[in-house]
């Protein structure tokens, strides 16, 4: 893939902005995560195997871009070279199928200057078909001819590229909002997918408005020529295609507990809650069950033989006064700051 080579100068200044900070965050991870936990499998939820059909769906229109969604190349149709006249190609087509007005018009914009082919290999064909603001009159001495502007016809090829990845953010939005998502780890990749379609967006754009279209003035066979717009459409596809198998096979680790992740602080409060519950529920049973078996002459006397056993019934300290009277003053004290906490709510 052409475009692989125009992603390196991407990479020194990416780097330097974002440093180590994926592999520190990997790491406080990997030690967050505690050693002794065990993956608690559960089965998949209804909403996350909606969401991960979603995905694989995304995927599979994503792949038929990539096969049959691409815009027709005029030269490898009729399998001329690149400095083919136009009349040339206008014979080859005509023989393949019929020609139609917006292959007229492409001939005639190609045969214009070579300029307007080096932005045919930047920009595809269709800003030169339908992009008319794009041309401007040139006076020549063979008389006024119309070219195309660069700049322009990059303008006009904005919603072509940030279209997919739009549609792309809306979706993940959708499959990550709490409706569907259940883990807190699956709501936030919206987060990070989102700065993946940023980065992609981005690094595409800049090789677009970076691109030296000059480069192929001296090309005469199709391999010599840079396709750049054939290859972003392969690249942009070919990552969103992945960024969807990923993601739905994240929800599916996620959501299964396939592997362990580390609980966000909300998941562990609620842990805690459910945890302190169980404890409280079991002090309260054991205080029905010692009181039952107080009210009883037989159960009581044979509970205090087992503790003449055991050496003795343990002596219960009284609580100094002292003690006693500083606990109920900050009890007091925090009773009026939750009191006060309240009245400024209500006000």
């Amino acid at each position: 893939m052409a475009v692989l080579p125009l992603l390196l100068p991407l990479v020194k200044p990416l780097a330097l902005l974002i440093g180590p900070a994926p592999l520190f965050y990997l790491y406080r991870t990997w030690q967050s995560t505690p050693q002794h936990l065990q993956p608690l499998r559960r089965p998949l939820p209804s909403s996350s195997r909606l969401a991960i059909s979603l995905l694989v769906l995304a995927a599979l229109v994503y792949a038929l871009f990539i096969l049959f969604g691409n815009s027709e190349n005029i030269f490898y149709l009729t399998n001329a070279r690149f400095v083919t006249s136009p009349s040339v190609l206008q014979n080859r087509l005509s023989r393949l199928r019929p020609l139609t007005q917006d292959d007229t018009t492409l001939l005639e914009r190609l045969s214009t200057s070579l300029s307007e082919r080096l932005y045919y290999t930047t920009f595809g064909p269709i800003p030169l078909i339908q992009c008319t603001w794009c041309q401007t009159i040139h006076n020549e001495p063979s008389g006024p001819i119309s070219l195309g502007d660069g700049k322009l016809y990059l303008l006009y090829s904005l919603p072509l590229i940030v279209t997919p990845y739009l549609s792309h953010a809306f979706v993940v939005g959708l499959l990550t909002t709490p409706f569907i998502a259940s883990t807190s780890s699956t709501q936030n990749m919206r987060i990070y997918i989102s700065y993946a379609l940023g980065l992609l967006l981005s690094a595409e754009l800049w090789i677009l408005a970076t691109f030296d279209s000059t480069v192929n003035s001296s090309a005469h066979d199709l391999k010599q020529v840079t396709w750049l717009h054939w290859e972003l459409h392969t690249f942009r596809y070919t990552t969103l295609l992945l960024l969807s198998l990923l993601h739905a096979g994240f929800i599916y680790v996620s959501e299964t507990g396939l592997i362990p992740l580390p609980l966000a602080t909300e998941e562990k409060m609620f842990q805690i809650g459910m945890f302190a519950d169980i404890v409280s529920q079991r002090i309260n049973l054991a205080r029905r069950i010692r009181g039952v078996v107080m009210l009883k002459d037989g159960w009581r006397d044979t509970v205090v033989r087992g503790w003449k056993l055991r050496g003795g019934i343990p002596e219960q300290n009284e609580i100094p006064a002292e003690l006693r009277s500083k606990w109920k003053g900050e009890a007091r004290a925090w009773v009026d700051n939750i009191l006060k906490i309240e009245e400024e709510h209500v006000r």
